[in-house]
């Protein structure tokens, strides 16, 4: 699974650079929760909301060192396809509106590869917002998210041998909740 890769590279990054940062590899949703100070009541209650996906897992979180608090979710896609890079924007979203204030996890991140350019990948998240809008008029405006890095990475075809280039990048949304 590249998701997995991907995750664990981090984490093995983020484990050898910074002492003060632990991490747990496919995190409980539920027990993130609870070790981020939530009450189990309102955990109980927050379950079966579909925004939050509360029965899965989060492919990383990173926890602070001596308390093993959680400071951030990062989840990882292989791809942008357009029917799922918002709702990933917006869980990770919720798990910032669902710990109360002052915890750890005020921000998440989303990382995943795309062939998009830039320019098209901002072009088709404003196109989501636009239609999530129309249909959730009430929702409009929680979700805030920056596009931290774009990176472009070396891909041709798999079977290539002269290694013609092809557009690739990874991309690094940096997400919170806004009330």
């Amino acid at each position: 699974m590249p998701e997995y890769f991907m995750a664990v590279h981090v984490a093995q990054h983020v484990a050898k650079s910074f002492a003060n940062f632990g991490y747990r590899l496919e995190a409980s949703v539920k027990q993130t929760l609870a070790d981020a100070g939530v009450d189990d009541d309102e955990i109980d209650d927050l379950m079966g909301n579909d925004d939050l996906r509360g029965n899965g897992r989060f492919d990383l979180v990173l926890r602070t060192g001596k308390k093993g608090t959680p400071a951030h979710v990062l989840e990882f896609k292989r791809g942008s396809r357009s029917a799922h890079l918002l709702k990933d924007l917006i869980r990770l979203a919720y798990v910032t509106r669902t710990v109360h204030a002052g915890a750890r996890l005020e921000t998440n991140y989303l990382v995943f590869t795309t062939k998009k350019s830039e320019e098209r990948l901002l072009t088709m998240l404003q196109e989501q917002e636009a239609e999530r809008r129309r249909n959730h008029p009430r929702a409009r405006s929680q979700v805030a998210y920056s596009l931290k890095r774009y990176h472009p990475i070396r891909h041709w075809a798999k079977d290539d041998n002269n290694r013609n280039p092809l557009h690739m990048a990874v991309a690094v949304f940096e997400v919170s909740y806004k009330s």
